[in-house]
């Protein structure tokens, strides 16, 4: 695989935009990503249940909307470690979410340089003004990950896990996070 020099970039990871075609390894690690109950779970969802074609089918159907750009993440190497994307995209804004699927590789600091990638590309390629994101509150590796990012903790939105006066629990519940360009510094 050979990486474009306009793809985005930040310390051992280069982004892969969804509009470039992907490899059959690229697409079934993708897809085993979300297949995976661990990956699921800490994702909040269900493993993946699709078969192949049609995932890619339901993926591409989303690149071709453009209210959201997703990325794979490539490691030094050039090998699929998860995916990156910022969606609810407006001029003005994008909301992030992140997976890593390379289970081996996780606390290994790919997520802070593909976060530190995308917002490079929000802010000084798009002109975004903020990325927010939100995170489970038992997600503490995420948390670090988004901080070292310079992402910030917001005020807590009224509770919305709130059903007949029944809490979903702790384990579901979100810490919202966001920066600005301002505070990225481009």
């Amino acid at each position: 695989m050979t990486a474009s020099s306009t793809w985005p970039r930040h310390g051992r990871v280069t982004l892969k935009p969804f509009t470039e075609p992907l490899s059959e390894t690229e697409w079934r690690r993708f897809y085993d990503c979300f297949r995976d109950p661990e990956i699921a779970e800490w994702n909040g969802s269900r493993p993946l249940r699709m078969p192949l074609w049609l995932f890619k089918r339901v993926v591409m159907g989303e690149v071709a909307r453009g209210d959201r750009l997703g990325f794979g993440i490539l490691d030094e190497r050039g090998e699929w470690l998860g995916t990156v994307e910022l969606y609810e995209l407006t001029p003005s804004e994008a909301t992030l979410g992140i997976l890593i699927g390379a289970k081996d590789r996780w606390g290994q600091g790919y997520g802070t340089d593909a976060v530190k990638a995308v917002l490079e590309y929000a802010f000084c390629k798009l002109g975004l003004k903020k990325v927010k994101l939100r995170t489970y509150k038992h997600n503490l590796r995420a948390q670090r990950a988004f901080e070292k990012a310079g992402f910030r903790h917001v005020e807590k939105p009224p509770q919305g896990g709130l059903r007949l006066g029944l809490s979903l629990g702790p384990k579901h519940e979100f810490i919202p996070m966001e920066i600005t360009k301002e505070e990225w510094g481009c």
